[in-house]
């Protein structure tokens, strides 16, 4: 407030003196013209003009001096003052993020070879050959094939067997391709919950390809009443410890110019023909698809076929249908089929029956 009556004040006595000392020009001026008259001049009121304009000059000039230093004072004491420190909003806090959601149970990958890939949670492929989807198989349960095979052999293998149905030279088989060797139990038990398969161990068939095939085969021979038939490609089997034990039917299947896996086949085939074992060896086709085309119909001979089921499947689940007995049908030659390092004659049939349809010649 102060300093606003001194703007004031200031103001004011910039004015007065300005007019003062105007009007004490003015009056020098109007005596100074009456020398040429020859009238005497009176300075008293220029003086006194003048003087009261230098009063008030001085009174402004009084004024300006506080202010203009309280200002300049000001200003330095606020560049010389540290800028204050901004105010910082604290931040939220962190929301706890939602669970993702689980993966579906199953989702369709494609369709290969026309039939439908399917993945199941844990990582299991089921391949639904192309009569699955069709109307007339809506109460049909197929036998299942379990394979374990190198990285990018599916595809081959889908289009072998479909190749080979197409043909009639073979059955429809859902075909199963697990993420480990070991885990074939549960991996049947979850697919005959989904799907229509035969539960019946005479309709389950597995096939171990390269790394694979000794474990595969090791699976098939360690546990009867699983698989009623199994098949090797190109794989070397470790010596077996004797057992009189039945096994499923086996096919050793052998690439041209594979001699170390025909010298194990042949190996394992001798260890297991004292037994009784129905072992088949063959040198086949070196095109994959040919060849798989060529063991869905050895797996056709050894297992039963798609069978109708008793009883309409539950609406929610794909229900396992029963099996029921297939017609007999053979749809592989031993001249089509066997090489020259098979005995042409066939071996002795195992204590226990081997599949529902009839023996073949090896």
């Amino acid at each position: 407030m102060a300093d606003v009556v001194r703007s004031v004040t200031m103001v004011v006595a910039a004015a007065a003196a300005v007019l003062l000392g105007h009007r004490a020009l003015r009056h020098w001026w109007a005596e100074r013209a009456g020398r040429a008259y020859e009238l005497p001049e009176d300075r008293t009121g220029t003086a006194l003009r003048a003087g009261a304009a230098g009063a008030a000059a001085l009174l402004a000039a009084g004024m300006a001096v506080p202010l203009f230093a309280g200002g300049r004072g000001q200003a330095e004491a606020g560049m010389s003052a540290p800028a204050p420190a901004p105010v910082v909003a604290p931040a939220p806090p962190a929301r706890t993020p939602e669970p993702a959601p689980p993966p579906p149970e199953v989702h369709t990958l494609g369709h290969p070879a026309g039939g439908t890939l399917d993945a199941l949670r844990d990582g299991t492929r089921v391949w639904l050959p192309p009569k699955y989807a069709t109307a007339k198989a809506a109460r049909i349960g197929f036998p299942v094939v379990v394979a374990h095979l190198p990285a990018g052999a599916d595809a081959d293998l889908y289009e072998g067997f479909a190749r080979a149905a197409k043909r009639g030279l073979a059955d429809a088989f859902v075909l199963v391709l697990p993420t480990g060797c070991t885990q074939d139990p549960a991996v049947i038990a979850e697919v005959a919950r989904r799907y229509r398969v035969l539960p019946a161990r005479t309709a389950a068939g597995v096939i171990g390809a390269g790394a694979d095939a000794p474990c595969a085969v090791r699976e098939a021979l360690a546990t009867t009443g699983r698989f009623g038939a199994a098949v090797g490609i190109s794989g070397l089997y470790p010596r077996l410890v004797p057992s009189r034990s039945p096994h499923p039917s086996l096919l050793l299947a052998t690439a041209p110019g594979e001699t170390a896996a025909q010298a194990a086949a042949l190996r394992l085939r001798d260890a297991l023909h004292p037994h009784g074992d129905q072992v088949r060896v063959i040198d086949a086709l070196a095109a994959h698809r040919d060849r798989f085309a060529l063991i869905a119909g050895y797996l056709t001979e050894k297992l039963d076929g798609p069978a109708t089921a008793v009883t309409p499947p539950p609406a929610s689940v794909s229900p396992t249908v029963p099996a029921s007995p297939a017609p007999p049908r053979s749809r592989l030659s031993p001249a089509t089929h066997t090489s020259s390092a098979t005995p042409p004659t066939a071996y002795p049939p195992h204590s226990a029956p081997q599949s529902r349809k009839p023996a073949q010649s090896q």
